[in-house]
């Protein structure tokens, strides 16, 4: 026990330089994240797939979400189930587009089970509104498909026009011959417009080589 007056007082300078240190280090310690993801991902575009694990793991054990996606991804595709799940919630939580999409896709392919049946559709429609391709055409073939696991089994859906379009838009070859389908018969949400069937009808033949009589090219 300290009799009193022997403490001895703490500047308040040095709160303020403990601060900037503690600060610098957050700093530092978030720029080697991004280096060690940036080696990680370099190494994995290149197929080097064991090169990229040590860092990718580094900054993904860091908090890096696009580190935690990646790596999360490559677990995921060796089949690694019960390694990837955490690192793809840990991203997820993070609003990181890619690792929405792994963790939907896990829960979506029954890899993992979500902790509310709807999680698959709301992580997938969240990577769907930032852009994401894949999210995008999963999707948009889950209405094709009426698939009740991402809640797209409601063909009358608003949604299902618009992420049918942005499919199709893609290149999507399923999702170009359910807009065709969509204008020709008023399915999906669509308004019945001969013309623009025939327009989208023109572009699954295209996709295929199909001539004007139906003869491949």
């Amino acid at each position: 026990m300290k009799l009193p007056g022997t403490e001895k007082a703490v500047p308040a300078f040095s709160h303020a330089l403990i601060a900037l240190v503690l600060l610098a280090s957050s700093v530092v310690a978030r720029a080697d994240a991004e280096t060690d993801f940036k080696r990680g991902r370099d190494a994995y575009r290149l197929n080097d797939v064991a090169g990229a694990m040590e860092p990718l793991k580094k900054a993904a054990d860091a908090g890096h979400g696009a580190a935690q996606a990646l790596y999360g991804s490559i677990l995921d595709s060796a089949e690694l189930d019960d390694e990837a799940l955490p690192y793809l919630r840990k991203s997820a939580e993070q609003g990181d587009v890619d690792g929405e999409y792994g963790l939907a896709k896990m829960y979506f392919t029954g890899e993992a089970p979500p902790p509310d049946p709807a999680d698959a559709g709301r992580l997938m429609r969240s990577a769907a509104s930032k852009g994401h391709r894949l999210a995008t055409v999963t999707l948009a073939l889950g209405y094709v498909r009426g698939d009740k696991r991402l809640g797209t089994d409601n063909s009358d859906s608003p949604e299902a026009r618009e992420v049918l379009l942005q499919a199709a838009e893609l290149g999507e070859l399923d999702a170009i011959k359910a807009v065709a389908q969509g204008y020709r018969s008023g399915k999906y949400g669509f308004s019945v417009d001969g013309v623009m069937a025939d327009q989208w009808d023109a572009r699954v033949a295209a996709i295929l080589g199909i001539g004007k009589k139906g003869a491949r090219k």
